[in-house]
């Protein structure tokens, strides 16, 4: 039995009835797991993404909904999920490649799995886009740090500008007096 967050909403999996504090709010009673799979899948994007799916065994879930240790680690890696993927792109893209399709499975406690299909790119075109994009992007930060530069050594002159008008009329002020 899979619960998962793929658009059907399939929660399987009955019985306990567990008494949650959420974020030290007041407490939230799931009387099965489904209730609590309904929950994860309205706060948690990972699984109601449609490119990058991720699943839970449903002995887990029903597991996190009767034992707190469980489901604060359940939370705990659903919340770090869309940061594992998108790294997991990267270190893909990085190698001139590309992700086909990525699929990530909750087994149990301590024991997940993850099915990435990528795809080589041999003649080097979705590198070199990605090359040529990074570049790009750094080359547009580096311009934008020297703007703020320059405009900071403006100001500084303004200010030193004004402090030497300053100071040639308080000196004409004093020759006057």
């Amino acid at each position: 039995m899979i619960v998962t967050g793929i658009g059907n909403d399939a929660v399987y999996a009955n019985g306990y009835k567990n008494t949650r504090n959420v974020n030290g709010k007041a407490n939230k009673a799931y009387g099965s797991a489904r209730e609590y799979g309904n929950y994860l899948i309205q706060k948690y994007d990972c699984l109601r993404n449609t490119d990058y799916p991720v699943t839970i065994s449903g002995s887990l879930l029903q597991k996190a909904a009767g034992d707190e240790k469980t489901a604060k680690w359940l939370e705990y890696n659903l919340a770090l999920m869309p940061g594992c993927i998108e790294k997991e792109k990267a270190a893909v893209e990085a190698r001139g490649a590309k992700i086909i399709s990525c699929q990530c499975v909750i087994n149990g406690y301590d024991s997940m799995t993850s099915y990435i299909c990528t795809t080589d790119d041999p003649d080097g075109t979705f590198a070199k886009e990605n090359a040529e994009k990074r570049a790009k992007e750094k080359k547009e930060a580096e311009e934008k740090k020297a703007e703020e530069k320059l405009a900071e050594k403006k100001q500084a002159e303004r200010r030193a500008e004004q402090e030497e008008q300053e100071e040639s009329r308080q000196s004409v002020f004093e020759a006057r007096a």
